[in-house]
């Protein structure tokens, strides 16, 4: 059965989509690769395809761009354009999806999925940091939920909305959750706290895996490594942070992962990775 990589992207041009889409194609991933493109100018449509990805778009204008138009925020809508495109091209065996503009893939997503979703449905990517530690994550939660379920879960651990993956049918059903659980909430930016108040229960917490960032499946590195923040951070996150080593990101043992996700706020990181799979 075959594997999917899918991304979704509005208003990015190639110089902004380049890194995502080469470090998918170096890391040896060999599945299906999807790029959902909302607006886009048609010189970079076909990069993207002449790098081997298919493109999903909905409308073009007279000059062959892809154009779209909606009052929902691409954070919330994508999880409706990837339930559809799973479920009208599967099924596959493994589906990872992630944000687009600060991701890369350092190794070949599926070797770890291979070895850690034959007793898990999906994996989940850890921020290293408590809610109430976290201070955009916790008003978001607050904003969101209001004060009584806030209170609740603020000590909860932050995982990751912009890095998700696990079996096909289990992520195809995981976005429409997301999308339908973020329809008609007090703030139009909710995808990370719905996702994270949804997972916080059964079923989840009995069929997934809770990957920490020690573990080397993803970092997210604007919790553990943004240097503008770490004076606060460091002293209240929850396990070591990555490092550099060898000009890869790694656990602080050394392991590269898989994905690294918010390269963009380490700037000496960020340099060696652009000119890596730039």
């Amino acid at each position: 059965m075959k594997d999917l990589i899918i991304g979704c992207s509005t208003n990015y041009d190639w110089p902004k989509l380049k890194y995502w889409v080469n470090s998918i194609n170096k890391s040896g991933f060999e599945g299906d690769k999807v790029l959902i493109l909302m607006n886009c100018d048609k010189d970079t449509v076909l990069k993207v395809i002449d790098a081997g990805f298919k493109v999903v778009g909905f409308k073009q204008d007279e000059q062959d761009n892809l154009t779209y138009s909606s009052n929902m925020p691409v954070h919330t809508e994508r999880f409706i354009h990837i339930y559809d495109y799973i479920r009208n091209n599967g099924p596959y065996r493994f589906v990872i999806t992630t944000d687009v503009k600060d991701v890369v893939f350092q190794r070949n997503p599926v070797e770890y999925l291979e070895e850690h979703c034959e007793l898990n449905n999906l994996i989940f990517s850890s921020e290293s940091m408590k809610y109430e530690d976290e201070p955009w994550g916790n008003q978001n939660l607050l904003d969101t939920y209001g004060p009584y379920v806030h209170n609740i879960f603020k000590e909860n651990e932050i995982y990751n909305v912009g890095v998700l993956a696990g079996h096909g049918d289990a992520m195809r059903d995981l976005a429409i959750n997301i999308f339908t659980s973020c329809t008609n909430r007090p703030i139009p930016i909710c995808d990370q706290s719905t996702f994270n108040f949804m997972i916080s229960q059964h079923p989840y917490t009995d069929t997934c895996k809770y990957a920490k960032s020690e573990d080397g499946w993803a970092c997210q590195l604007g919790t553990t490594a943004d240097p503008s923040k770490m004076a606060d951070f460091e002293p209240k996150l929850l396990e070591a942070r990555p490092i550099l080593k060898d000009g890869k990101i790694t656990t602080s043992t050394g392991e590269p992962y898989y994905i690294v996700h918010q390269y963009d706020r380490v700037p000496a990181w960020r340099n060696i990775i652009e000119v890596k799979y730039g």
